[in-house]
Formats: structure tokens, sequence, C-alpha cells
């Protein structure tokens, strides 16, 4: 797995070696960059992160700093070196623990939040309804949630779907406010 655009393009990133996280692939990760166009300059989160590499990439293209949330230990080693090999790891925040929980102690807003989950968990749904009742979004912020294709999750509170897109077996729903 590659970062495929910003000051890190065409570097390398390791993957955590258990089955029990799922890399983002290039085509997927490019197309929701391409429906997000310009990155934020400001505050990033990246929930369910594996690897790191929404919240990298984020960064590579220009947030100024990254939070990531990663439950499983293998992965989270990996996510921590990679941070380290690119001399990222002091412009953010790491968090061993499951995403629900610390939605619920983290301090917002963030400008971008990128949600990757297990597929098929209900946990996009649960996430967003989270996020929107500790107002952990800017209010001109976007959510970036990858889901099963055949799933439909539906915006939680004042949140309102922006865009959408199906790339094989990946759904890539953008949400931001809708007042």
């Amino acid at each position: 797995m590659r970062i495929i655009g910003g000051r890190y393009k065409r570097r390398r990133l390791k993957q955590p070696p258990s089955s029990s996280t799922r890399p983002t692939r290039d085509r997927v990760k490019e197309t929701l960059f391409n429906m997000l166009g310009p990155i934020p300059k400001g505050r990033v989160l990246d929930a369910f992160a594996g690897s790191g590499a929404l919240g990298i990439e984020a960064l590579s293209r220009g947030a100024k700093a990254a939070d990531f949330i990663e439950a499983d230990t293998e992965a989270f080693n990996v996510l921590e070196q990679n941070l380290e090999t690119l001399g990222l790891i002091s412009d953010t925040q790491l968090y061993e623990v499951e995403a629900e929980t610390m939605f619920e102690t983290l301090e917002g807003p963030y400008d971008l939040i990128f949600l990757d989950p297990p597929y098929g968990e209900g946990r996009v749904e649960a996430s967003l309804e989270a996020i929107a009742r500790r107002m952990l979004l800017a209010s001109d912020g976007r959510i970036v949630a990858l889901h099963y294709s055949l799933e439909d999750p539906l915006p939680k509170g004042d949140l309102r779907i922006y865009k959408e897109r199906t790339i094989g077996v990946t759904g890539v729903t953008i949400y931001e406010w809708s007042g």
C-alpha cells in the first residue's frame, strides 16, 4: 500500500500482519480523495485506523494534525511505525482503544473524520450517532465512511449525505451537517 498524493506521494506504508484489519485499496483511496477535493488544513480523525493510510494521506495532502484510533494491537503498532517512518508522530495523537469508546471522550471539532470499521457490523451508524451527539465535526467539516456497498448507513442527527459512490464491494459515503 502506498500514499497516492501530496508531500509523501509514492511512499509505501506497512500493513498489519493480522487478518483483523482490511487494507483500503489504492483505487478506493483515490476515489474518495477525488470526491473530497482539497483537504482542510485543520484537524483530522482517522477512526478504525488500521495502518493509518487515510489519516496519513490527509496529512500528506496538507492537514495540520491527525488523531488515530485503532483497537487492534498489531495494527496499532504498524500505525505507530508508519507515522515514525514518515516523521509524522509529532503531528498526531494515537489511541489504542475501540473507536466508539473514544468518541465519548474526544474533544472536537475535527475538519475531516474517516470511518473505516469492519464491514457489516453497523458500526458506521453508531459512529455517526456519537459524532453528531458529541459535536465532534466542525461546522464545515466532512465525514467519510467506508462500508460494504450493500449497506446503506443512514445519517444521524443533523448530518446529511453529501456524496456517495460504490467501488466494487466498497461504498464510500461523505456526510456533512445539514444546516
